[in-house]
């Protein structure tokens, strides 16, 4: 089989994946792997792919100085409610930082049911509204807040809003349509350079190497670095969970 590189660029974090793959050539060439996957393995493989593509997009679009809530319901509410609950306020921030001069609205949100309560995580690119503004916005619960820490990388904190194995009404995550991409680029490593340990981009510093092996790569290495001057975020906060091996799309 043939083997390949691929590399992501998500704001200051940079990872690398080589693995082998049933297919020629493509980006997608993982996907012809799965065909022979049970249903609990392939949930399992969607379910950790949701949150990997999750911690990409909260690298690639969030930075220090903005802001992660959590917003709660002060009565029981179902997703299907939440969701819509959610939504109404999304517009009514909208309307309120186009009043006051604000940049446009990035958001990208999870919504959670723990003990079957029903709350939101939400962040949101930096906005200078005063906590009475939010919970006025809001008007539905608590309001917590945090200011995210200096530039690196906020793969944990992503893991932690996914860490519910559930998808209802939609994905496991979502987020406005202005959000940028990473970048990614996938080759095929020839015969000659097989046996050549690749170097991550110069500034950038590595924080996980490890070798595994998967149902869908084979012998598989992963390779995750920040950008020099940025922080390791990767295993969350005090009592998150640590980043899993990455055998989803990665």
């Amino acid at each position: 089989m043939p083997r390949y590189l691929k590399r992501i660029w998500a704001g200051d974090v940079y990872e690398e994946k080589i693995y082998f793959s049933p297919r020629e050539r493509g980006i997608s060439c993982e996907r012809a792997a799965k065909e022979n996957l049970s249903t609990e393995k392939m949930a399992e493989y969607n379910c950790m792919a949701a949150k990997r593509r999750c911690a990409r997009m909260v690298n690639a679009n969030f930075k220090e100085g903005d802001l992660f809530l959590t917003l709660t319901f002060r009565e029981r509410v179902d997703i299907k409610t939440a969701l819509r609950l959610f939504r109404n306020f999304i517009e009514r921030l909208k309307r309120l930082r186009k009043r006051k001069g604000y940049a446009e609205l990035k958001y990208l949100y999870v919504v959670e049911r723990k003990n079957k309560r029903e709350h939101v995580h939400l962040l949101i690119n930096k906005m200078d509204l005063t906590m009475k503004e939010l919970k006025e916005v809001w008007g539905l619960g608590r309001v917590m807040v945090s200011i995210l820490e200096p530039g690196g990388d906020y793969t944990g904190l992503a893991f932690y809003i996914t860490k519910e194995n559930y998808k209802e009404y939609g994905k496991r995550w979502s987020g406005s349509r202005n959000l940028v991409k990473p970048k990614v680029k996938v080759t095929l490593i020839s015969k000659e350079k097989e046996t050549k340990r690749t170097k991550v981009p110069k500034n950038y510093k590595v924080i996980e190497d490890i070798s595994y092996f998967s149902e869908i790569t084979g012998k598989t290495r992963y390779v995750r670095a920040v950008r020099i001057g940025g922080e390791d975020y990767g295993n969350g906060k005090e009592g998150e969970p640590h980043m899993e091996h990455p055998d989803g799309e990665g």
